[in-house]
């Protein structure tokens, strides 16, 4: 579990590096399961370049959860639901229908550019990243614009379109890059402002993303498949339903 500090710090920040890191065996098995993926071309695939659509120029595997129980299994694993935990509560979702994917990041993979996945007024979503391989500042590590998930002002949250100038942007010259080792995991409230640069090392920068939140106690429907509960229960604190209306004489 987090400490009281550790929560103070992801609350004014926004982001979190857990302490521990993910098991060898199982970061060995996400990279071979991920390495086939990649071989075999399976799609759904996001690409670096459209038109030349061969194993170097996969940028993204998307719906992992469909694709290898192992991605799932580090997802739900101890030390990553501990310190979320701390940071969201007991009750704890994994979306199928938010992130779901391992960015591969190829050598010259191109830069993500700015985004903040919700707005500050959405219900808290906490992004995870797993790296499946070390994160540099050289081969393109995620940079965070600390504390802009407490924005008072709204500003587009996709300021930038794909391929254009990383650099020309406030968010790059107010954000701090996070390198993390192999088998580390990064925690953020997804309203922050975040992006990565190129890829400028000889070979790729893989890590899973996914989506968590706490379970919404005032949901009448439980039985959503698009949330998956990984701990805790699906509790319900709203009125009791469903609300009868009163008979009109």
């Amino acid at each position: 579990m987090i400490t009281e500090e550790d929560l103070w710090y992801f609350k004014t920040t926004g982001f979190y590096k857990v302490r521990e890191t993910l098991p060898g065996d199982l970061v060995d098995r996400l990279n071979e399961v991920t390495s086939r993926q990649i071989a075999d071309m399976r799609e759904p695939i996001v690409w670096e370049e459209k038109v030349e659509r061969e194993p170097k120029n996969v940028r993204r595997l998307s719906k992992i959860f469909l694709r290898d129980p192992v991605y799932f299994e580090a997802a739900s694993h101890p030390i990553i639901l501990n310190a979320l935990e701390g940071i969201i509560g007991p009750n704890i979702e994994v979306l199928t229908n938010k992130h779901n994917h391992v960015m591969v990041r190829p050598s010259g993979s191109y830069p993500v550019p700015w985004h903040a996945g919700e707005e500050p007024y959405d219900h808290t979503l906490i992004t995870g990243l797993i790296y499946l391989e070390e994160s540099t500042v050289e081969n393109g590590c995620v940079r965070i614009v600390p504390g802009s998930h407490n924005r008072p002002f709204l500003n587009p949250r996709r300021p930038q379109k794909q391929r254009d100038n990383f650099y020309d942007s406030d968010n790059y010259y107010r954000a701090v890059p996070i390198p993390m080792p192999r088998g580390g995991v990064l925690l953020f409230n997804d309203c922050c402002y975040h992006g990565s640069d190129t890829n400028h090392s000889d070979h790729s920068r893989r890590s899973m993303t996914v989506a968590y939140r706490a379970h919404d106690a005032h949901d009448v429907i439980k039985d959503d498949p698009e949330k998956i509960l990984v701990r805790g229960e699906k509790v319900y604190t709203g009125h009791p339903h469903p609300y009868t209306l009163p008979v009109q004489e």
